[in-house]
């Protein structure tokens, strides 16, 4: 797995430079533009920083070829589950702003489906296992998505229109988790 570095530049919009208190969990999400590159997503997020649309930004966003970019240092937050309300898993979990102690990682995909390709699938299962064992983090119960922190948002599409696939998804992870701490 090669992760590519282009951090945004810090800025009070998408990379506020505020230290997460911890890392508890990890956040999937689509990134709602189809056919859109992870280059494109990620300079969507630098632009934020002239603090005209608003605040948002994640980790990690995986192109449709499979390319990993991280955006934000891991031990920095990312504002990629803002809500004004948050559901009773979220609050229990994670605590009342979610975006302090989870990582994010955004997927490109080729349509308004929102399902991956094989090589965005893939290289997230990777990137996961990598972050979970990195962090001591469960797969099973510390990988969520966007949508079961705020209850109100479909993201990521392809999940949440198809709750079995983020099984399957968490699953394809749990098989493998242990060739890749063992491997």
């Amino acid at each position: 797995m090669i992760i590519i570095e282009k951090l945004l530049t810090p800025n009070k919009y998408s990379r506020p430079g505020t230290k997460l208190k911890s890392i508890k969990g990890i956040a999937m999400h689509w990134v709602a533009n189809p056919k859109s590159s992870a280059m494109a997503n990620r300079n969507y997020f630098e632009n934020h920083k002239l603090g005209k649309t608003g605040y948002s930004s994640a980790h990690y966003i995986i192109d449709m070829s499979g390319e990993i970019i991280r955006c934000i240092p891991d031990d920095e937050m990312a504002y990629h589950v803002g809500s004004q309300m948050y559901t009773d898993y979220a609050k229990k979990k994670f605590g009342s702003y979610p975006n302090n102690c989870t990582l994010g990682i955004e997927m490109c995909h080729p349509d308004w489906t929102g399902q991956f390709t094989e090589e965005t699938w893939n290289a997230a299962i990777e990137l996961c296992q990598y972050l979970c064992k990195k962090y001591n983090l469960n797969p099973k119960e510390d990988i969520t998505t966007h949508h079961l922190i705020v209850g109100w948002k479909n993201c990521p599409k392809w999940f949440t229109d198809y709750p079995a696939e983020f099984e399957k998804f968490k699953k394809q992870i749990i098989l493998t988790y242990k060739d890749y701490l063992y491997g």
